[in-house]
């Protein structure tokens, strides 16, 4: 018996991820073009990017369990070569992912600035230490840019499969 579509919770978690981090890429390129001034407008939209990515590093936590719990499925048909580039993508993917919240986290972390989930304070996790939190910062820019060039792979990787190969990979998805 063939096994060639993902559960529901992988595809619940996959569109809404998907959805979480495409509304991140917009918001955090937006924000850093916000003034720093005393209204308060940047700082808060700092302050929900931040409660999203804590978000999304829940979720991919999450992601990362559910892989480990559930059945795989088939490979996608085609060529070995581009089955294991497909599988390398995946997992970068996964890895960027974890590696850009994270980043946010501990470059948060380290600023003179609490770190607000929501409506929340949360407890101080380290005393600041500037080069840490602009290590961080540089891992975040990086990694970010890192994910939206994988992303868009991916997505052109669907386009392909979808409208040249028309093998019908979306319904896996589904």
């Amino acid at each position: 018996m063939t096994n060639n579509r993902h559960d529901r919770l992988t595809v619940l978690l996959h569109w809404t991820m998907a959805l979480l981090i495409l509304a991140q890429l917009a918001l955090g390129l937006w924000m850093v073009g916000l003034p720093k001034d005393d209204s308060g407008l940047r700082a808060n939209w700092f302050n929900v990017h931040k409660s999203l990515g804590l978000v999304l590093l829940a979720l991919i936590a999450l992601r990362g369990l559910n892989l480990l719990r559930r059945p795989r499925i088939d490979p996608a048909p085609g060529q070995p070569g581009p089955q294991r580039a497909a599988i390398a993508v995946h997992h970068a993917l996964y890895l960027l992912m974890a590696i850009v919240p994270l980043s946010g986290l501990l470059g948060s972390a380290w600023s003179k600035y609490p770190i607000r989930f929501l409506s929340w304070t949360l407890p101080r996790l380290a005393e600041p230490w500037d080069q840490g939190k602009a290590a961080m910062a540089t891992l975040h820019l990086f990694s970010t840019w890192a994910l939206i060039a994988l992303v868009v792979l991916h997505v052109l990787a669907f386009a392909f499969h979808q409208y040249v190969l028309r093998d019908r990979l979306l319904d896996r998805m589904r």
